[in-house]
């Protein structure tokens, strides 16, 4: 299902605070409509207010096309799911302040018929102050004092998470043994970003600039993608500390073996010519493997991307995308026992998680029913000839919090 958008409209007053150069790209952009593709089927659920949003993106300056993920849902400002394709000008607001926020999967040495119960008493809190040599880990990223360090190996609020899973499946044996992917360990996904940093980030650009779209070249677009670079390297960072502080706290070692943010801008030279991905809950597809998690309660998906990157903007859905509002849970959710909401099951798949989280509203908000169902996710993009699943695992323990956290999702 691919249909176009309406004809670019932006305010005079934004065209007037263009530098020449970005000037020049939005005159030749706005002879054309840029095109909304959607890459979702009928079976798949789609909140009504995250379409004017695609649209409302879809008629920014320099705009050249918007692709629409089978996980997509309503954002702050913009919504989450989709990638946007821009020429000569970039928009940092689509991205969002989490910038750098992305999936990080690691082969493990547990045992996959370790008790549950024993390995959630020994995984105590990790919401504090990281005590290790965080100088090193610095340094191997390359970051800069950012005033956020006491953040840095902490997992936050919202969406975010930390995952013990075992295989339920491996369909491509070949490339699953070439990543290291065994059924004799566990393994450990992580969900997480740059936390207050990338926020910063952004807090940035909206005073300096009010929000209009930059030329990637002027002294503002410079200086807001130099801050970029460097949320995506505290995020990484980020993850590989949580996994570090969980692996210590569970006796075990980790082999990272996937590390790819969703929510981020990257520049790449497409059939369009030089142009600027912006990334707001899509994972490259350019990358290599490919992890899409699902919810608590239901599957990950390990997948190889396949087909040339045009028609899905070189991107893949993140996750299986929220379906009910955080709003709407305390409704939905809020009579179910704490014993429900900490052991989700699904007996069908023989999935009987156990769940780290001393937030009761967050525990409502993160109910595997508040999101869509990862499997009509995974089986969207492989209609539209966007992948081939490798591998099929499953939780067994995640931890969300053992205090409270308010950081969104990302």
């Amino acid at each position: 299902m691919i249909s176009h958008g309406p004809t670019q409209t932006p305010s005079h007053a934004d065209v007037a605070k263009l530098t020449p150069q970005a000037a020049v790209a939005h005159a030749q952009e706005i002879a054309r409509p840029a095109e909304v593709k959607n890459l979702y089927s009928s079976r798949t659920w789609v909140a009504p207010e995250a379409i004017p949003q695609l649209k409302k993106a879809a008629e920014l300056p320099g705009m050249v096309y918007v692709a629409a993920m089978p996980d997509l849902h309503p954002g702050t400002g913009s919504p989450g799911g989709a990638a946007f394709v821009s020429r000569g000008l970039i928009h940092p607001k689509l991205i969002g302040g989490d910038i750098g926020c992305g999936m990080h999967l690691c082969a493990t040495t547990i045992d996959p018929r370790t008790s549950v119960k024993r390995l959630g008493d020994r995984l105590s809190s990790i919401d504090g102050v990281w005590h290790g040599d965080l100088s090193a880990v610095m340094r191997k990223h390359g970051l800069q004092e950012t005033g956020y360090e006491a953040a840095l190996g902490t997992i936050g609020g919202g969406n975010h998470f930390a995952e013990v899973q075992v295989v339920h499946s491996i369909v491509d044996k070949r490339i699953a043994a070439d990543l290291g992917l065994m059924n004799s360990k566990a393994l450990l996904l992580i969900h997480s970003g740059s936390r207050g940093f990338g926020q910063e980030i952004l807090n940035r650009y909206n005073a300096e600039s009010r929000g209009v779209p930059l030329d990637p070249n002027s002294t503002e677009g410079l200086r807001y993608l130099a801050g970029h670079d460097q949320a995506m390297r505290y995020a990484r960072a980020n993850r590989e500390i949580i996994a570090r502080r969980i692996m210590d706290r569970l006796g075990a070692t980790a082999t990272p073996l996937i590390d790819l943010s969703h929510n981020h801008l990257e520049k790449k030279t497409t059939v369009h010519g030089d142009t600027w991905i912006h990334r707001k809950g899509a994972a490259p597809s350019d990358q290599g493997l490919v992890v899409i998690p699902g919810s608590r309660s239901s599957f990950t998906y390990l997948v190889r991307p396949i087909g040339n990157g045009e028609v899905n903007a070189h991107s893949l859905a993140h996750g299986a995308g929220r379906k009910v509002s955080r709003s709407q849970c305390e409704d939905k959710f809020g009579r179910l026992s704490p014993e429900d909401l900490r052991r989700p099951k699904d007996k069908r798949v023989g999935i009987d998680n156990l769940v780290i989280c001393e937030n009761r509203d967050l525990l409502r908000q993160e109910h595997g029913k508040a999101y869509k169902d990862i499997d009509q996710v995974i089986e969207d993009l492989a209609h539209f000839g966007l992948i081939e699943v490798v591998a099929v695992l499953k939780p067994i323990l995640t931890y969300k919090t053992r205090a409270e956290c308010e950081d969104g999702d990302g």
